[in-house]
């Protein structure tokens, strides 16, 4: 559980990039080597501790299989943070 600090879409992202780790059946490990974090700092992402940094993002959805919007994207509040980041990452060039 996230602590009661966190952000909503803090909250939202590390629950996300859990659920589609474990979906993938991909450890921890192997996810942070992908995305080049350690595996501690992958397991505080996932607690809503601390937050990826934004360079990161396009990392975290190549190994998830997904688009940096569908980190952020949720049935709540949350989804309108997937909306926002989406657009606003719309014109930047992909790598």
């Amino acid at each position: 559980m996230a602590p009661k600090t966190a952000k909503p879409v803090m909250v939202q992202f590390s629950s996300i990039i859990s659920e589609k780790r474990k979906l993938l059946k991909m450890s921890q490990e192997e996810l942070a080597e992908r995305v080049g974090i350690s595996q501690e700092s992958l397991s505080r992402m996932e607690k809503g501790v601390i937050a990826p940094r934004f360079e990161r993002l396009q990392l975290f959805a190549e190994a998830l299989e997904c688009s940096i919007a569908d980190l952020f994207r949720g049935e709540d509040e949350a989804g309108e943070w997937a909306h926002t980041i989406e657009r606003l990452l719309s014109p930047l060039p992909r790598q």
